[in-house]
């Protein structure tokens, strides 16, 4: 008899066990609140018009990178096309311009830096290499922690045919980004620090202080190896995976938000109720970030501050004749603010993240005379639930405004803007079930010292996506979904 699997929210860790274990035969039922799949790589409609949840480009697309091997051991394709310039970092006294290239990178660290460009070439010459070993490591698909006996065979088959790039892996497994910094003197030079800060926040959700250095040269190095925009944009690709997942004889079940779980010890099943399906199953995979129960999550594990405020805009085609023409969308900026914004953005955390994407109607097709524009910046949720309704409106309202002036700032946005909202994490409370967004911060004890298991103390019940080993963001995400799908066919 095939075993019968529930994955708790059409997010991609869970799309990604759901496709493979629909591969191997197993009976897959994918339940999702929400009216699309995707999750924070998801969109939903807003005014006629389709938004990102989260992201709008996508990495481990190149030829033989991670997330494109995944797919095609899936069968599963679509267009991609690679970026040469996907953004820009803007300091408070400077702009640095993302690049692929790295002759064109490197070039733009010493124009960028020039009192510092001997230093901060030879770090980001050691990141490189600390980031292709760690690559290395990745591409042999060994999960975190250790339970079983053959996990540890995929560590020690790497052992042997390359015993000193874990050697050099092991060196640093310890160190934070601030340590390698340190090495080369590099720890005081502010601008340097915001650079690395601004995207280790939107990626990592930490700083230099506290990233640990083995995933942050990767997320600090990725976009020489490739960032692309898929047609549609990233909720594409998961609608991809919920199609091939049907194709195998799965079934996924949107605005099915699921009331409960619980486990029949008699039966030794899951029962799991929610509107288009109350059923039993052998084995529950939960991607959702939400409780449901004790151990069903890792809620109680994560450190509970990270939420968004978003704004999700409308503006003329005409910008890209103007502030961004020889751009090609999707195109993003992470901004530092100003001192001046910076006391109304005190509350929130890291850069201002803008993308502007191509503007497409509900049905997916492309709507002439339109871009579209999202910001978003972190922030904690709790400073938002405790807000009474006036404070929530004046406070909603000062923050969107100091986020449009920090826009304004590197273009003049309000001649093109046609429309305008703002969502907090109450926003998101509402609409996906869970105020908070962005994954366990990638520290050196959340990724060296306890990386989260797919695994939980339960039976059969596993849990992907952002709560657990390799973490945030949407290839992180992937792989705890290829890693829960390895772990149920091997336990």
């Amino acid at each position: 008899m095939e075993k019968t699997v529930c994955v708790i929210g059409a997010g991609i860790g869970g799309l990604m066990a759901g496709a493979y274990l629909a591969k191997h035969g197993y009976k897959v039922t994918v339940l999702e609140k929400a009216t699309n799949v995707g999750g924070s790589a998801g969109w939903y409609v807003r005014k006629g018009r389709i938004f990102p949840t989260g992201a709008t480009i996508a990495f481990g697309l190149e030829e033989q990178g991670l997330l494109r091997s995944m797919l095609n051991e899936l069968q599963v394709d679509f267009p991609a096309e690679e970026l040469f310039h996907p953004m820009d970092v803007v300091l408070p006294d400077r702009t640095i311009s993302i690049s692929k290239d790295s002759n064109v990178w490197e070039e733009e660290l010493k124009k960028s830096f020039p009192e510092n460009s001997q230093e901060i070439l030879h770090f980001w010459n050691k990141l490189t290499q600390i980031s292709d070993n760690v690559l290395a490591f990745t591409e042999t698909r060994a999960a975190l922690p250790i339970e079983r006996i053959r996990e540890l065979m995929y560590i020690l088959k790497y052992a042997i045919k390359h015993p000193i790039l874990l050697m050099r892996l092991a060196r640093f497994s310890y160190y934070t980004v601030e340590d390698l910094m340190k090495k080369y003197k590099l720890e005081n030079v502010t601008s340097f620090r915001q650079l690395l800060n601004a995207q280790l926040l939107d990626a990592i959700q930490t700083d230099v202080s506290k990233a640990a250095l083995l995933p942050a040269s990767l997320a600090l190095t990725i976009y020489r190896r490739g960032s692309f925009s898929i047609q549609n944009g990233v909720g594409g690709f998961s609608k991809k995976l919920a199609d091939r997942i049907e194709s195998l004889g799965g079934k996924v079940l949107l605005n099915s938000p699921v009331s409960s779980v619980s486990y029949s010890m008699m039966e030794r099943q899951w029962d799991v109720h929610s509107p288009k399906c109350t059923a039993s199953f052998d084995i529950v995979v939960n991607n959702a970030g939400a409780s449901f129960g004790h151990g069903t999550s890792r809620t109680r594990d994560r450190d509970l501050h990270s939420g968004a405020f978003r704004l999700d805009a409308v503006l003329k085609e005409d910008i890209c004749q103007g502030p961004l023409k020889g751009k090609k969308l999707p195109f993003g900026y992470q901004i530092v603010p100003e001192p001046d914004n910076s006391k109304i953005l005190r509350e929130e955390e890291g850069p201002v993240y803008v993308t502007f994407h191509k503007s497409l109607n509900k049905d997916g097709e492309t709507v002439s005379g339109e871009v579209i524009m999202t910001a978003s910046i972190h922030t904690n949720p709790q400073r938002w639930f405790l807000c009474t309704k006036e404070e929530y409106i004046i406070k909603k309202e000062k923050v969107k405004n100091a986020i449009l002036s920090e826009i304004e700032r590197v273009m003049p946005l309000k001649e093109y803007l046609l429309y305008v909202d703002a969502g907090t994490p109450l926003t998101y409370q509402r609409f996906i079930g869970k105020a908070y967004v962005g994954g366990t911060s990638l520290t050196v004890k959340n990724t060296v010292l306890k990386p989260k298991s797919v695994r939980s103390s339960l039976p059969q019940f596993y849990i992907v996506g952002e709560q657990v080993f390799p973490g945030p963001g949407t290839l992180s995400s992937a792989l705890s979904g290829y890693y829960a799908s390895r772990a149920i066919m091997e336990d």
